[in-house]
């Protein structure tokens, strides 16, 4: 047996052993999840839609029966459907019933196409979340009360853009999603001198140009820095995870390779900026979306032939460092993950906190804290996107087995 083929031999050893962690954290916190439903958790009980916008996601990737799924998404749609198509408590704070407005419903929205669930087929709610979309194809977070008169915001960027795509993808809305996709195509095209850099930047304006400068005290939510290790680092994980399921529907249903390359070559110029950062951002809940991005990256290299050998392997470390450390290594005795006290700004407090387990605890509080806590995730929030990705890094890994056989 020559070197190389000892080296594939035990990175299948490795690889064999990371998915059978990862099938053990996934149930686990599939598990947790389903126990926070009311009346033994806040889920479909407490009247703010971010205890169970992720919660359903996570749900899904950890293999909880749909009928549980649907009782969620039942009691969302009973409970906070506004009636002009937003989903809502009106007694929820503005960083939660404004700021967050069209992200939440298009998280939860994608499981219910999945799983059939009529809020899917809700013409109301559809037509609705449609009026987020600009005309350059990214989406915006909020755009006023009134259907009949939108709101633009004087910023766009890829948090609410890419999920809005997922969402056009499950309803097989080619215009749209493809109209993302040239976004983020551009978003990335605007950002590549800035990459290699070490920077990429987080706002364009709607007609297109990209912001580059800011002030002390803005830069968390302006910019990411790679060289830092608590950064806004799902920007490039979204976008990726994005463009990679892009080119694989492009390519399979709505054109052909030449059609779906671009989409593709966008999330690659992402990788290496990715796979170059600080092994201590892993440990920041933030990185979420890289595994996610490369998980997604991986698995579609394999699935179609492509990429280099050094590419499968940056999007292999990529999404196995996350994997390991900022979920599974983060994983709690309960199946679940810690709230996160989210900054929005380098400057705030809650930037200091760290989340990695000591002795199963975080020093972290598991509430919101009046004075303190400017954004507040709740565990249920964090525990089902960090299931919903860790599941797209396991499908990765699956693909990235078959590869090294």
């Amino acid at each position: 047996m020559d070197r190389r083929e000892g080296d594939r031999i035990e990175r299948r050893r490795e690889v064999d052993f990371l998915l059978g962690a990862m099938r053990e954290s996934l149930t686990a916190g599939g598990e947790y999840l389903a126990h926070r439903r009311f009346p033994t958790g806040p889920i479909c009980h407490v009247r703010n839609v971010s205890y169970m916008h992720k919660a359903v996601w996570g749900m899904y990737a950890g293999g909880v029966d749909h009928d549980i799924l649907a009782e969620v998404l039942d009691w969302v749609g009973r409970e906070a459907l506004q009636p002009n198509g937003d989903f809502f408590f009106p007694e929820e704070e503005p960083q939660y019933r404004v700021d967050q407005r069209v992200y939440r419903p298009l998280t939860f929205l994608k499981v219910a196409v999945w799983i059939n669930h009529p809020l899917a087929g809700d013409q109301k709610v559809v037509n609705r979340i449609h009026q987020y979309q600009h005309r350059s194809g990214g989406a915006f977070n909020y755009v006023g009360e009134d259907p009949l008169q939108v709101q633009p915001r004087p910023t766009l960027g890829t948090l609410n853009s890419s999920f809005f795509g997922h969402l056009m993808l499950g309803l097989g809305d080619r215009e749209r999603a493809l109209a993302v996709g040239d976004f983020l195509r551009r978003f990335v095209e605007l950002n590549r001198e800035h990459m290699r850099a070490g920077f990429f930047y987080s706002n364009v304006t709607p007609e297109g140009s990209l912001l580059t400068e800011a002030r002390p005290g803005e830069r968390y939510t302006s910019l990411v820095d790679a060289r830092l290790p608590k950064q806004e680092f799902w920007q490039t994980g979204t976008t990726m995870a994005y463009l990679a399921v892009l080119y694989e529907a492009v390519r399979e249903q709505w054109g052909g390779e030449e059609e779906a390359l671009p989409y593709l070559e966008a999330a690659l110029e992402l990788l290496p900026f990715d796979a170059c950062q600080t092994l201590e951002g892993y440990l920041w809940p933030s990185k979420c979306k890289v595994g996610w991005g490369a998980g997604e990256l991986l698995r579609v290299l394999v699935k179609f032939g492509l990429g280099t050998e050094e590419q499968i392997e940056d999007a292999y470390q990529v999404a196995r460092k996350v994997g390991v450390h900022t979920f599974m290594g983060n994983q709690l005795p309960d199946g679940g993950w810690s709230a996160m006290h989210y900054p929005v700004s380098e400057l705030d407090p809650e930037y200091n906190l760290s989340y990695v387990p000591v002795r199963g605890r975080v020093n972290v509080p598991q509430q919101a804290v009046p004075g303190y806590s400017k954004l507040y995730l709740p565990p249920e929030e964090l525990t089902g996107e960090f299931l919903g990705e860790l599941e797209a890094v396991y499908r990765g890994l699956v693909a990235y087995r078959e590869w090294l056989s």
